[in-house]
């Protein structure tokens, strides 16, 4: 088995630079993202993404960094839970927020990079709803090594992303699966400048560490019987050891 990639734990921080602002391209996939991401998936996207609900009792706290036109921060918020949302795009922002105010909502939402937030307040859930997919491999190990030190001890860390390729299939399915990553994945390193890179395989990198328990998994099919190719993955973050 691979080694596991060393967590922030395990070697120095190294501090960003200060980054000047610069142009908003997601805000070029703001007008076309929640109709392309539900008819890529058949609608597998959002139910990954609102699984992590489902393990968030009202009245917690939940972050979720980089929340896009903020339908899950929305629902969140519909269930009663205390919801704070960092976004670097302007116009995803003002999406999220147009989307809040519709529904009479009150969240925390906060224009800025999720690395740069402080180490306190730690939170009951974080939900990286395919926020990982934005990093190439090397900075998305310790952008996720970040997000689990928001968790408070005893809460819950939900990752929503493409589903890993299963060794035991078929060449054809894997190459299918592999085509049906990089088709949008590319979309978006063209409007948007996100990395190119394999599907991730969280459950795998993250087994074995001392601060997390796999809790559970939840595959989502497209359009409810099509092929089970988006995953949640819910982990509980262990309480410090006396």
């Amino acid at each position: 088995m691979p080694a596991r990639p060393p967590t922030t734990a395990e070697r120095p921080r190294e501090a960003r630079p200060p980054q000047a602002p610069g142009p908003d391209r997601y805000g070029l996939a703001a007008w076309v993202y929640d109709v392309a991401t539900a008819g890529w998936s058949g609608g597998a996207i959002w139910r990954t993404r609102a699984r992590a609900l489902e393990h968030s009792a009202p009245g917690s706290t939940l972050l979720v960094p980089g929340p896009g036109t903020g339908r899950l921060v929305v629902e969140a918020a519909r269930r009663g839970l205390k919801v704070t949302a960092v976004e670097r795009s302007p116009r995803m922002l003002s999406r999220c927020e147009r989307r809040a105010a519709r529904g009479g909502l009150q969240v925390q939402v906060q224009l800025g990079d999720a690395r740069d937030l402080p180490a306190e307040p730690l939170y009951d859930t974080v939900v990286l709803e395919h926020f990982l997919n934005v990093f190439p491999p090397d900075q998305m190990v310790h952008v996720r090594d970040q997000m689990i030190a928001r968790v408070r001890p005893g809460g819950v860390l939900a990752v929503a992303d493409f589903t890993p390729l299963d060794p035991q299939a078929s060449g054809l399915a894997r190459m299918a699966q592999r085509l049906h990553h990089v088709t949008p994945l590319g979309g978006c390193a063209l409007l948007t400048g996100n990395a190119m890179h394999p599907i991730y395989d969280h459950g795998h990198d993250l087994e074995g560490r001392p601060d997390l328990s796999l809790e559970a998994i939840h595959d989502e099919r497209s359009f409810g019987y099509g092929p089970a190719w988006f995953r949640c993955w819910i982990f509980r973050r262990r309480e410090a050891s006396k």
